[in-house]
């Protein structure tokens, strides 16, 4: 009972004693803060302005340590603490990548300003309202430098840790300050720079140490964040050398090491000294991270068995799930079977996992990365089975399910199911990939849509082939249960698309006249994405579907266009039909038989679209994927099934050509001999035998070729129609189609548009699409097309169609005065009648020769001058222009201006300047500035997308104000103008 009264009073008199004492190393800083205050407060001096005024016993130390500490230090540090947890909790880490550093950024901490600088607040009242020889000076700087580096603001963060640096530093008895790192100071040492923390029990007990020492590694990080790597080196290998460097910071000194050579990129250093600095990680969570970003290293440098001792030792520590299957991955990776261990024991773990009831939550992610393990060992077959499991389990996860779906697809891709592999991969939501395999996934599906529409074809086709083959009872007995099949389908679909007045008429629904449901309400307690959700999207489209029924697609303003004007409506149902068509024609026997190739010409014609459809794959699966064994066998199928085809020569080479790449000799060695028996003076058999030959031979042939179309090119735009088309139909005979570009199919089509020669033109406009792709055109003519396919349709509906104008004031109508009667003089009628003059002047009489040289022109400087500030015109110059396609470029720009200038009115007009030269004038510009932006803008995309068929020799722009074009068509003296515009804007025009 004695002792416990004893230690009761002990323990209080101990701590009050403590606090009287010096605090080691924590030297008090200068009074005279040599600040201008503000002048409100100018005249009244501050707590820490009276540092040296009084004696600081041991109750003012007491009283001024416990309040900088607890209502300052202990504020600044706690803001500082949430502000770091909370950028760490925004951090989302990918272990497919090298993992960053630290598990927080700079951007991320910087944007939580306000409460970084109520931390700087804080510490400035901590310091200018205490004592400046109280304890907790040096940790209010500290918290200050820290709030600085987690600003992002790295000058004023290095500048506090220097001031700590120089200000906390040791000084003498007498109260002088030591030179740092000297052999002049008395005990000093050129390698001594921190500061001894020689600290009794009492201190180790009731106050913190120096925090200098913790100044000097943030300054090796603020060094390395500010990439000043030489710095950063200099220090810590001083502060290696130092031998009073304390112990306790060894770890954050080795965290330094590692985050240098981590910056250089020397990824076994960084490693070695990251495994040092284990102890220096906040907690056991940051510590596995750490290990896994140690495997990460010394995997990039080559070292196997580290790497995969620091992944089993993240997996085994930490408390991330995803982390430990992503630890697993890895382990799996580097297994080599040498240690009786191969990649199926990560699987065996892996599965086990999944099925514990801890992991539930995570069974997508374990599921997909056994599929990444067996898809990379090879082991397709089972990859795809536990892929297929991920998706099932993948409930809350759209960014997992979509990785899912991309490897599922890689899976089938690698096993030549191509299919599935399109399948899967059409199921990818590609917002939620990375921009790098979004690009190859594009790829892949451009070219799988071409194959898979091609097995279509041949499964279409080898099904019809085989319901002709079949006796005529049987064959009527499956059209029959086809026929009940597809009847039951269209009362279903018939059914769905009643609509009722509820569905169609808020009216007559008894909820139609209640608010909207909210799908974004507070009371929806999961804080997923609304489009993340599958449970809110699919109650948003039954709510939708509940009050508009099977409402199609479209605003109500097309909605209205299309009810108006049925002709102009292009909605078709995928048989080709119009939705009214599909409705009156029913579904009976003869119209299941009218498709199956029963006739001999009917079967020829089936036989051979599963032939060309078998070529497109092998020549795609050949040239795209190279999948040389998937086009062999397609060639091989040809060879035999469709003998004495028109392709065969092209089949004997194109397959030659796989047999090469596939290393299969005697194969290649039958197949050219075969192709020279049966084709020897085809170009194929010349390849075969002498390519270079032929090389040399077509280089010739597309010079000519080129030559000759560029001619007739020239001759249709100039309006040589005729000629052209004779031109053109005997380079075809010489040279094929191999030499037309888009820009000559593209004026042909204009030109029997023109004639009215639909046929031809659509024909011409399809040659382009199939020919050319990729080409800007391409996408365009489509539209072309259709308005060809329905021109009777359209000018019978226009032809009929009654517009009756409303009366017009007569008023409006009178006719306009004459320019004698109202026009003032003006510049213009001066220019003119100064142009008159010139004309007019009197010339002596010459001889012949002499009256054949042109009359005097005016200078240039006299004929036009510079209006920045007038309206000005954008004029496009055509040389060499039918007006067919003048008319043709008009209507570009016209569009042009609707999709980007639809709320600036823009007014397109012709002028013939003379009969080789046109000019398109676009009306709208306020000013010089503004026509060059326009060109600059419509410039560039004039070749690509506005004029795209027309060369760029046969047009250039410029701009004209509206005086100098005035004087432009008066003079017809384009020329001038052009040089006019050289003086202005030198090597523009």
């Amino acid at each position: 009972m004695i002792k416990i009264q004893v230690l009761k009073y002990l323990v209080p008199f101990i701590f009050y004693l403590s606090c009287g004492m010096p605090g080691m190393g924590q030297p008090t800083l200068d009074p005279d803060l040599q600040k201008q205050k503000p002048k409100k407060y100018e005249n009244r001096i501050l707590r820490a302005e009276k540092t040296g005024e009084k004696k600081f016993t041991a109750p003012r130390r007491f009283f001024q340590n416990t309040y900088t500490h607890y209502n300052y230090v202990f504020n600044a540090e706690t803001k500082l603490a949430q502000v770091l947890e909370s950028a760490k909790m925004q951090h989302v880490e990918r272990y497919s990548e090298l993992l960053p550093f630290y598990n927080y950024t700079l951007e991320a901490t910087s944007a939580q300003k306000t409460e970084l600088d109520s931390v700087i607040y804080k510490v400035n009242a901590g310091v200018f309202l205490h004592d400046l020889r109280s304890n907790w000076m040096d940790n209010l700087y500290l918290a200050m430098g820290r709030a600085y580096f987690y600003r992002n603001t790295l000058d004023s963060a290095f500048m506090t840790f220097q001031y700590m640096n120089y200000a906390f530093h040791p000084k003498d008895p007498d109260g002088y300050d030591r030179v740092i790192a000297s052999n002049s100071t008395e005990g000093g040492n050129a390698m001594k720079v921190s500061t001894l923390e020689n600290r009794n029990v009492l201190d180790k007990a009731f106050s913190r140490p120096p925090s200098r020492n913790d100044a000097l590694v943030w300054l090796i990080r603020t060094y390395l964040e500010q990439e000043k790597t030489g710095a950063a080196a200099t220090l810590i290998q001083t502060l290696r050398n130092d031998p009073q460097f304390p112990s306790r910071l060894h770890p954050q000194l080795e965290e330094m090491q590692a985050y240098y050579f981590y910056k250089l990129r020397q990824y076994d250093s960084a490693a070695t000294y990251l495994g040092k600095a284990l102890p220096a990680a906040a907690n056991k969570q940051e510590e596995a991270r750490w290990e896994f970003l140690m495997g990460q290293l010394y995997k990039k440098a080559g070292a196997k068995e580290q790497s995969m001792a620091a992944f089993e030792q993240a997996a085994r520590h930490t408390l991330n799930p995803i982390m430990e299957v992503a630890a697993q991955l890895e382990v799996a990776q580097l297994l080599d079977g040498k240690d009786g261990r191969n990649w199926k024991t990560v699987v065996q773990t892996l599965e086990k996992m999944a099925k514990r009831e801890k992991y539930a939550s995570y069974r997508d992610l374990i599921y997909y990365t056994i599929g990444q393990i067996e898809h990379r060992n090879d082991a397709q077959a089972e990859a795809e089975q536990h892929l297929l499991k991920s998706i099932k389990n993948s409930l809350q996860n759209p960014d997992q399910k979509a990785r899912t779906w991309l490897l599922l697809g890689d899976v089938a891709f690698t096993r030549k199911q191509y299919q599935p592999a399109k399948a899967y991969y059409d199921s990818v939501e590609t917002n939620l990939i990375d921009e790098r395999e979004l690009v190859q996934l594009g790829h892949r599906k451009d070219l799988l849509s071409i194959v898979v529409a091609q097995l279509e074809i041949i499964h279409r086709q080898d099904s019809l082939q085989a319901l002709a083959a079949l006796p005529e009872a049987a064959r009527n007995e499956q059209l029959r249960k086809k026929l009940r099949q597809l009847k039951k389908l269209q009362n279903a679909q018939a059914n769905a698309n009643t609509a009722t007045p509820g569905s169609n008429f808020p009216g007559f629904n008894s909820q139609g006249n209640l608010p909207p449901t909210d799908l974004f309400a507070s009371g929806n307690n999961n804080s997923e994405f609304y489009f993340y959700n599958n449970t809110l999207k699919s109650r948003g489209y039954n709510e939708f579907r509940n009050k508009w029924g099977n409402r199609p697609n479209t605003d109500n303003w097309r909605r209205s266009s299309n009810q108006s004007n049925p002709v102009f409506s292009k909605e078709q149902n995928k048989t080709g039909l119009t939705a009214e068509a599909a409705e009156e024609e029913d579904l009976n026997l003869e119209l299941l038989l009218k498709n199956i190739p029963l006739t001999d010409e009917q079967l020829k014609a089936s036989r051979d679209s599963v032939a060309q459809a078998r070529f497109i794959i092998g020549s795609t699966l050949q040239n795209k994927l190279e999948d040389y064994a998937g086009a062999a066998a397609e060639y091989e199928w040809l060879l035999e099934n469709a003998p004495g085809s028109e392709m065969e020569a092209d089949i004997l080479y194109n397959l030659a050509i796989c047999y090469r790449m596939l290393g299969k000799t005697t194969e290649l060695t039958l197949a050219n001999k075969r192709l020279g028996e049966k084709f020897p003076n085809s170009r194929q058999a010349k390849l075969s035998q002498n390519p270079l030959a032929v090389q040399e031979a077509d280089s010739l042939q597309d010079k000519l070729a080129t030559t000759a179309y560029d001619k007739i090119y020239d001759q249709f735009l100039s309006g040589k129609f005729q000629e052209a088309t004779r031109s053109k139909r005997e380079a075809d005979s010489l040279y094929g189609q191999h030499h037309w570009t888009p820009q000559l199919l593209y004026i042909e089509a204009v030109y029997y548009i023109k004639e009215k020669n639909d046929s031809l033109a659509i024909n011409g406009l399809e040659q382009l699409k199939r020919q050319f792709p990729e080409h800007p055109m391409a996408s365009k003519v489509s539209t072309l097309i259709d308005v060809l396919r329905r021109r009777k349709e359209i000018e019978d509906y226009l032809a009929n169609l009654d517009v009756q104008r409303q009366p017009e004031d007569s008023t409006r109508f009178q006719p306009i005065p004459t320019v004698e009667t109202v026009k003032a003089p003006a510049p213009r009628e001066t220019r003119a009648a100064t142009k008159q003059t010139v004309t007019r002047i009197e010339q002596p009489k010459t001889d012949s020769t002499r009256l054949k040289k042109e009359a005097p022109k005016l200078p240039v400087t006299n004929l036009f001058n510079r209006h920045a500030e007038q309206p000005h015109f954008v004029v496009l110059v055509l040389t060499n222009v039918d007006p067919v396609y003048v008319n043709e470029t008009k209507n570009a720009f016209d569009r042009y201006h609707r999709e980007k200038y639809y709320n600036q009115p823009m007014n397109v007009s012709i002028t013939s300047l003379s009969d080789t030269v046109k000019l398109v004038s676009i009306r709208g510009m306020v000013n010089e500035a503004a026509a060059m932006e326009y060109i600059q803008k419509a410039k560039p995309l004039a070749e690509k997308e506005i004029i795209p068929w027309m060369k760029k020799e046969n047009y250039y722009f410029m701009p004209v104000a509206e005086d100098n074009l005035n004087l432009l068509l008066d003079s017809s003296n384009l020329p001038a103008y052009r040089s006019f515009l050289q003086q202005i804007f030198p090597n523009q025009f």
